[in-house]
């Protein structure tokens, strides 16, 4: 009776793992020292069984891909004790969906000279346009996939990936519709080192539950000469995007709904192959482009547009940006803003709706540093300045305007914080709106108070603010302007002792004339103190005090 091809690899197996036995131990009685190495030899013997069974050519695979390997591949993932599949360096036609029921698929490694040695899986003609693998398990790594044909793309797909806890690594697709497509979201997944060519899309998430992929991660990828590389059908969050190259593409490098809190992190694009040029290398389809996301080190060049280091970009942009020696510091406004050490502009142009606020640092040509922007008053003026390089400092004086975009009410319509500087006053004043859980708006008074640390002997940071600030009397501390020059309304003032045995003892207010009978001014105040135990004036060592103007 003939055997049929299942049998007689079953058989060739068994033949190697009996060759490694002794010759005594078939014949008759063993010494003790001969069952000790036949011992060894059955444990040999059933670790390479092991090793053999999950080998998919133990199954009936074949290596030249003249037949339908699929059947065999359903055979290994169907034994019990089958955890991964190991596809030896060969050519596998793959006729029908197989389902690897959790189990990982893994190759031998991808060489770029003798390719002969690759595990290379390819769609069989009763295949059609369907997918190859599905249900894999935590890992695939070290395979190709390929039609054969690198002037025909495969209208299939070849892995309908599980979106949870994954990692594909070291894998080579080539030539096809999809490579790997995500019906759910992505959470914990990872694709390292892989490279996709000449396809329609790299990779498709579809978020089917309408919810948000979270913490991907794209590592060291390859994107030639395909139309799209990675599609997010909806928003990703927490996701890395490094050391990634997309070169020749005729679509969207990296496109979703909405990116936020993510890395993008020396990445590489070069050259469009058809399609729009320039062409922004991430691309964002709601109004809001990125929310807190950081980028450095990123290269883009022959086609393609940098949207973290411009500040003209496709949509709106939102946090940190570390590009080319600069800080870009983006958020949702109703104006583009730059500032820079030497000046302030606005820009206005075709963006959308919710534009963003750009705050730049400066950056120095004599030391190769970027210097954060801190904002301060610097005289009774209350103008707002630059701290920057010594060549350019108290140079760039901002005197305007923010407004933040904060949320959008009933009819749809975007509310506003309002930020502007208190001219002749001390601190920030600003308005903020709200919705209540009636859908009613209301306005609320906000702003950034005027912070002041004097201290016995010398000013203290904040002291420059007033024309005055000194001790007047035994226990007695005044700060003001001289007559006509401020005038203070209903300030709201804060003051903190730093000394356990001195008290705070009030505040007395220094009166002015207003030239208004319908309201109250004053030039300045004066803090009182005392001694805590005596209740004698005293001075602290040290106060600290924020004043802050509603007006």
């Amino acid at each position: 009776m003939a055997l049929s091809t299942d049998d007689r690899n079953r058989r060739r197996f068994m033949r190697r793992a009996l060759a490694l036995l002794p010759a005594a131990g078939m014949a008759g009685a063993l010494t003790a020292p001969e069952r000790a190495q036949a011992g060894e030899s059955r444990e040999r013997s059933e670790a390479l069984d092991m090793t053999a069974r999950n080998n998919v050519i133990y199954w009936g695979a074949d290596p030249t891909g003249k037949r339908d390997s699929s059947a065999a591949f359903v055979r290994a993932v169907r034994s019990s004790i089958v955890n991964s599949l190991y596809v030896p360096p060969g050519r596998y036609a793959i006729g029908q969906t197989v389902d690897l029921k959790g189990k990982n698929l893994i190759g031998p490694g991808r060489r770029r000279n003798g390719r002969e040695k690759n595990a290379m899986l390819m769609p069989f003609h009763s295949l059609g346009d369907g997918v190859m693998f599905t249900g894999h398990g935590p890992v695939m790594r070290d395979l190709s996939f390929s039609n054969g044909d690198s002037k025909r793309r495969w209208k299939g797909t070849y892995i309908d990936s599980h979106g949870y806890n994954t990692v594909l690594e070291n894998i080579h697709f080539s030539s096809a519709s999809l490579a790997i497509r995500v019906r759910e979201i992505m959470v914990n997944y990872s694709l390292v080192r892989c490279t996709f060519i000449g396809l329609s899309v790299g990779v498709q998430v579809d978020d089917e539950k309408g919810e948000n992929s979270t913490t991907a991660r794209f590592i060291g990828n390859e994107f030639n000469y395909s139309d799209n590389g990675i599609i997010f059908k909806k928003n990703v969050y927490g996701a890395t995007f490094q050391d990634n190259i997309f070169e020749a593409m005729k679509g969207d490098a990296i496109l979703a709904g909405l990116i936020y809190r993510s890395s993008f992190i020396g990445n590489w694009w070069e050259g469009r192959n058809g399609g729009e040029s320039p062409w922004p290398c991430v691309r964002i389809t709601n109004n809001q482009q990125f929310m807190g996301c950081f980028a450095t080190s990123n290269t883009c060049v022959y086609g393609w547009d940098n949207v973290f280091k411009s500040d003209k970009h496709s949509g709106s942009m939102g946090g940190v940006s570390l590009d080319g020696g600069e800080v870009i510091v983006r958020n949702s406004t109703g104006n583009a803003l730059r500032l820079t050490p030497d000046s302030l502009r606005a820009e206005a142009d075709a963006w959308k709706p919710a534009t963003p606020l750009v705050i730049q640092s400066s950056h120095s040509v004599h030391t190769h540093q970027t210097n954060p922007i801190v904002f301060r008053h610097s005289g009774p003026d209350g103008a707002v300045v630059f701290d920057t390089d010594p060549e350019t400092k108290n140079k760039g004086v901002w005197d305007g305007a923010l407004r933040f975009a904060t949320q959008v009410d009933g009819d749809d319509k975007l509310l506003y914080d309002d930020y502007r500087v208190n001219r002749g006053r001390p601190g920030l004043i600003g308005e903020t709106s709200l919705i209540d859980k009636k859908g009613k708006v209301r306005h609320a008074l906000t702003g950034v108070a005027q912070f002041v640390k004097w201290r016995k002997g010398g000013d203290g940071p904040g002291c420059d603010f007033f024309a005055r600030c000194e001790a007047v009397d035994k226990g007695q501390v005044e700060f003001s302007f001289p007559d006509g020059e401020v005038e203070l309304r209903d300030p709201i003032i804060t003051v903190t002792v730093e000394d356990a045995g001195i008290l705070h003892d009030g505040i007395e207010y220094l009166s002015a004339y207003s030239g208004s009978s319908k309201y109250q001014a004053w030039k300045g105040f004066r803090v009182r103190f005392v001694d805590r135990q005596s209740g004698q004036p005293a001075l602290p060592e040290c106060f600290t005090l924020s004043i802050f103007h509603p007006r």
